[in-house]
């Protein structure tokens, strides 16, 4: 059989909830790894917790993108689909992300008891153009899988997977022992090793394709990493001492990650009672002179806002992580959306003094807890770090980053500032209150209170005091923004169509880019790794560009902008326009960008 060899590939694998699909990605994760493959992982996760089997709320799986090259983000469509039964595909077929070529192997074991449902399905499939291999499990198969009691249907699909892409069979079963040899009695070991043989025979007979994307060496030390582990061992190396949060979806890992390693340099995890005794928390102990840390998504964040607006009065810093999610309330707990930028920029009542930084890739997961700590104790004022669904759960070979462990924030090296797109701040700002001493001090006096005050910290209600204290705050966050430098940019700095982009979809907005110019349009990109502030060059910047677009995962029409849109209209007064500001929960595509920009520049 001929091996068909690809740049890039992706493939989904998907199956109920609970049944360990995902598990089944991290072994192929782990063993594209050791062949020197490129990735770029997501992971579907119900948002229910036990969903009904053979549901499509049941839906769990994995999306793997198999490159030559440095793959920056999750890719266009599918090019095959393993599906445990027709619901699951059913489901999966709603959100379109396959294209024309595009194999479907689908289990037919439950066929029997299902009909209509397969046949409908599959009827389904033929309308849209779909290949489909039908096959079901061997009877061999079937009875180890009775035998565990029901499980080991992924190590069989593993088997398939394994196969089609070309994978080393003893090197797959070395993952497998990896992952579960501890865990497993060696009998049970040897039935899932099975299993995953029977898997790969079985592709071997059924499937009359195979594909293979090229290996390429990595020089230096590399380590295989997702978005909330990354933050969580930055944390650790900006030097927090102290975590406190609340479990909730998609920022839980980072508290489950920190509770492990944490203690193990000085520090302390805190589960608080709820979001807000979290934040509360983190102020009290920055207060008492430890550097700490609270994380959050969505509802959370709605129920900090008002010990946001203490940190600002009270002048203690105060450092939030924003795990982004679907929204509003509860919505869309496992999936992607970038719509909480308003509410960590204006969020908490009064005057907006804050800073805003967004992490785009695992690397940046790393290092901005340092920036953050730099600027909160510098700054003296609240500093968000926003993430979102997609970044906290993609997994990326990267270099192993370079520790910094970071005692005092002026270590910070300027390479974390320069990849934050920023100068070093001033020696010395102003604060509100000019004593600022941490309780233990000897001979030390600090008030701290939510209501404005003078100088020395007394309550204060007079017209001078109350606007000199805004315009101290103010001027803290001028100072950001005279040391932020130009945003990334692909591309060239003048042309036809500027896409503007920030956080999750800088991978995305990197590739369409390329694409455009390997079609002679002349496109550009910015990408904002400091969000709010924004910098002061920015007019000038886009004044080059006879159009300037942004892209985000956050709903917006012709009345209403999506966040990022609106925030730079305001600050720059130029027409900006939202070139795809879609909420589904879904990645945006690098080709979608490319239809887009050709439509704009159509016109």
């Amino acid at each position: 059989m001929s091996i068909e060899k690809r740049s890039v590939t992706r493939f989904e694998l998907l199956m109920d909830a609970g049944f360990g699909a995902q598990k089944a990605g991290d072994i192929l994760l782990g063993a594209f790894v050791a062949m020197g493959k490129y990735i770029y992982v997501e992971p579907m996760i119900p948002s229910e917790i036990s969903p009904p089997a053979r549901s499509k709320a049941a839906l769990s799986g994995v999306i793997i993108r198999l490159a030559d090259f440095d793959a920056t983000n999750i890719g266009n469509d599918s090019d095959l689909i393993l599906a445990s039964h027709e619901i699951v595909l059913d489901r999966r077929l709603e959100d379109k992300e396959y294209n024309d070529k595009c194999v479907v192997l689908l289990d037919m074991g439950d066929k029997e008891s299902n009909p209509d449902s397969y046949e409908m399905v599959l009827k389904k499939c033929t309308q849209q153009g779909l290949s489909v291999i039908p096959f079901v499990t061997d009877e061999s198969s079937k009875n180890i899988i009775k035998e565990m009691g029901g499980k080991g249907q992924n190590l069989y699909y593993l088997g398939m997977l394994s196969y089609i892409y070309d994978m080393d069979e003893d090197l797959v079963k070395v993952e497998i022992q990896k992952t579960f040899g501890k865990k497993l009695k060696p009998e049970i070991m040897e039935k899932n090793l099975a299993l995953y043989h029977h898997g790969y025979q079985l592709a071997k007979e059924k499937v009359f394709f195979r594909i293979h994307v090229d290996s390429k060496p990595r020089e230096g030390e590399k380590i295989l990493i997702d978005g909330n582990s990354s933050l969580s061992l930055g944390i650790i190396d900006a030097g927090f001492k102290i975590f406190s949060g609340y479990p909730i979806t998609p920022a839980s890992s980072i508290m489950h990650t920190l509770a492990k390693e944490l203690p193990s340099y000085g520090g302390l995890v805190h589960q608080a009672e709820d979001e807000i005794a979290a934040i509360g928390a983190a102020i009290g102990a920055y207060y008492g002179g430890v550097p700490s840390i609270t994380c959050t998504s969505g509802p959370g964040l709605s129920l900090k806002q008002e010990f946001i607006g203490y940190s600002q009065m009270a002048e203690i810093p105060l450092v939030v992580v924003n795990v982004q999610r679907g929204g509003p309330s509860t919505g869309m707990p496992t999936k992607t959306e970038q719509s909480d930028l308003p509410a960590a920029i204006f969020g908490s009542h009064g005057d907006y003094t804050k800073v805003v930084i967004s992490v785009s890739n695992v690397i940046d997961c790393f290092y901005a807890p340092h920036l953050a700590r730099y600027l909160t104790e510098k700054l003296r004022l609240p500093v968000f770090i926003m993430s979102d669904f997609q970044t906290a759960n993609c997994y990326k070979v990267i270099a192993k980053p370079k520790a910094v462990v970071m005692d005092k924030v002026d270590e910070i090296p300027d390479f974390i500032l320069e990849r934050f797109h920023m100068k070093r701040l001033p020696d010395h700002i102003e604060m509100v209150r000019t004593a600022q001493d941490a309780p233990g001090v000897e001979g030390g006096m600090r008030r701290v209170s939510g209501l404005n005050t003078d100088k020395e910290g007394r309550a204060a209600y007079s017209a001078y005091t109350s606007n000199r204290a805004h315009e101290i705050r103010n001027e803290k966050v001028h100072i950001v923004s005279r040391a932020l430098t130009l945003p990334e940019m692909f591309g060239a700095d003048s042309g036809d169509i500027l896409v503007v982009s920030w956080g999750s979809t800088r991978g995305a907005n990197e590739e369409a880019i390329g694409l455009c110019a390997k079609e002679g349009i002349k496109a550009s990109g910015m990408h904002f790794r400091m969000v709010y502030p924004l910098p002061l060059m920015l007019k000038e910047a886009f004044s080059k560009f006879k159009n300037v677009v942004t892209i985000e995962v956050a709903f917006g029409d012709e009345l209403k902008p999506p966040p990022l849109a609106l925030l730079l209209r305001a600050h720059t007064l130029v027409d900006i326009k939202p070139l795809i500001s879609n909420a589904t929960g879904r990645p945006i595509r690098p080709r979608k960008i490319v239809e887009k920009v050709k439509e704009v520049l159509s016109k």
